[in-house]
């Protein structure tokens, strides 16, 4: 969106020079009749509003020196006339107007946006992740500096911000008070460190997530306030040589990780303060959703995980269960259970 500001400021600044003008000129005309005429500061006025209005004066016979004077007010008169309709043209016929619509209804959206992702960076990183948010039909925003990168996310249907996200009033913009989750992947290790400290300050509950290229940088980003730290380079490697070893796994974990496969995926869910499920057996909550899905995990408060949970396991506050089952099972129960 800073590019279409940057036009529209532009414009505004014309605008406000050809007010000026037309205000100088008034006056200009207005003395100027008040000294070479005689006239009363009305008539003065009135005359020069005139011929500003009409560019034509109808009374003959002037001294030279008030004729001057009306030359001067009618070419000016006609110079703002050329610019209005210079800008006229520009709104109209060159997309600004359209553009114009189109920043005011996104604006509108970013702002009413909550419970929403906001990706900093749109490199190589931050376009496989808003690709996935889009299949998995979540609502994010992507902030990048660079008005090409910010082209590119526009022109792909994502809303988008084009400006400096290590800066707080960008952070704001997207809605970081009303923000689930920030996801730092700009091209600069430093750039994430300083993102992370903004985004901690401005919402203290906000999730983040931060990359980071050194093993060195991690611990300085946690440190900053990020929730989970990633390597892109370390999961890529670690991914390769798993599909090296094991490329059945791979192939599976696959299906269930990429939003694209309706046939099998996984959901995480949170028992909340008003759940029916709390401090009751998972046989109970899998009764509940007619055993449709299955569960993988119990993921506690205090860090620890019970894998392929027993029937008797307790179920308490806070508790993460990750789930497994078509898109549609998935849904269904997510609706169902109101955890």
């Amino acid at each position: 969106m800073k590019e279409g500001e940057g036009k529209e400021e532009g414009q505004n600044d014309v605008i406000k020079v050809l007010f000026l003008l037309f205000i100088i000129l008034l006056t200009f005309g207005t003395v100027g009749f008040m000294l070479l005429n005689g006239d009363s500061i009305w008539n003065a006025f009135y005359q020069s509003i005139l011929i500003l209005l009409t560019h034509f004066f109808h009374k003959a016979n002037q001294p030279f020196n008030v004729e001057i004077l009306i030359l001067l007010l009618i070419f000016g008169s006609y110079i703002i006339v050329a610019y209005v309709i210079k800008f006229a043209a520009e709104y109209l016929f060159e997309g600004t107007f359209k553009e114009n619509r189109k920043r005011r209804a996104m604006k509108k959206t970013i702002e009413d946006c909550h419970d929403h992702y906001i990706i900093c960076g749109y490199g190589r990183v931050g376009k496989q992740i808003a690709e996935e948010l889009s299949d998995e039909k979540k609502k994010f925003i992507v902030i990048d500096r660079d008005p090409k990168e910010a082209k590119n996310a526009d022109d792909n249907g994502f809303l988008v911000i084009n400006g400096d996200p290590t800066e707080e009033k960008t952070l704001l913009k997207a809605g970081i008070l009303k923000a689930k989750s920030v996801i730092v992947v700009p091209g600069s290790e430093v750039d994430s460190l300083y993102i992370v400290l903004s985004a901690r300050s401005l919402n203290p509950d906000v999730f983040i997530i931060a990359r980071a290229e050194r093993e060195e940088g991690i611990a300085k980003i946690m440190k900053a306030g990020a929730n989970k730290v990633a390597m892109p380079a370390q999961i890529a490697g670690y991914h390769m040589a798993t599909m090296a070893l094991r490329p059945a796994v791979v192939d599976f974990l696959n299906v269930i990780v990429d939003g694209k496969h309706d046939e099998l995926q996984i959901e995480e869910l949170q028992i909340g303060p008003k759940s029916e499920y709390i401090n009751r057996p998972v046989s109970f909550y899998l009764s509940q959703v007619e055993n449709c899905v299955s569960i993988l995990a119990i993921n506690r408060v205090d860090g620890t995980s019970k894998v392929n949970p027993a029937g008797n396991e307790i179920l308490t506050l806070n508790d993460r269960l990750i789930l497994m089952g078509t898109r549609q099972q998935l849904e269904k129960v997510t609706d169902k259970a109101s955890l």
